[in-house]
């Protein structure tokens, strides 16, 4: 009877443990299955979308990397054509400056030479006129030449200290 009593225990509770198995499956496991199921589908978009996100960060790193690598090439651009246009305005500065002072040179020598020429005007009106005092005081004094030339050298001396 103990053999009869435990085959009945077993069936009971295998048959217990299949309705158990049956109602778990009907009610909990097909919850948790799906639960689990659109846990790990969630993950796994949260993973795609990081990793799509992080694609986007690395393209728009590499355009931003561009754009300033650009920005950087056209602001060397600018600097060097602003230095280009300084040198060549020093340039246009440093000729006109030299030709300033070529015209004034030229001008200055140009006075100088009318002056020059002003000079020697005056210093032959002074010749001519000390030559006819001279002459006008030898033809008065109508000496003879030794007397003519000392008047003459008196006369240079006088006019010479005046």
């Amino acid at each position: 009877m103990l053999e009869s009593l435990n085959a009945f225990k077993v069936i009971i509770v295998a048959l217990n443990l299949i309705i158990l198995y049956t109602v778990l499956r009907k009610l909990l496991f097909k919850r948790v299955t799906d639960f689990m199921e659109n846990r790990t589908k969630s993950i796994r978009d949260s993973i795609d979308n990081a990793e799509k996100a992080k694609a986007e960060a690395g393209e728009l790193k590499l355009k931003y990397e561009n754009q300033l690598s650009t920005a950087r090439g056209k602001g060397e651009e600018i600097i060097e054509e602003a230095r280009a246009k300084a040198e060549k305005e020093s340039e246009n500065i440093i000729a006109a400056a030299k030709q300033q002072s070529e015209s004034i040179i030229a001008k200055a020598l140009e006075e100088i030479e009318q002056e020059r020429l002003q000079m020697l005007k005056d210093i032959r009106s002074q010749v001519a006129g000390l030559a006819l005092a001279a002459a006008s005081k030898v033809i008065e004094a109508n000496m003879d030449t030794d007397a003519n030339r000392a008047l003459v050298d008196r006369f240079i001396d006088e006019a010479g200290a005046a």
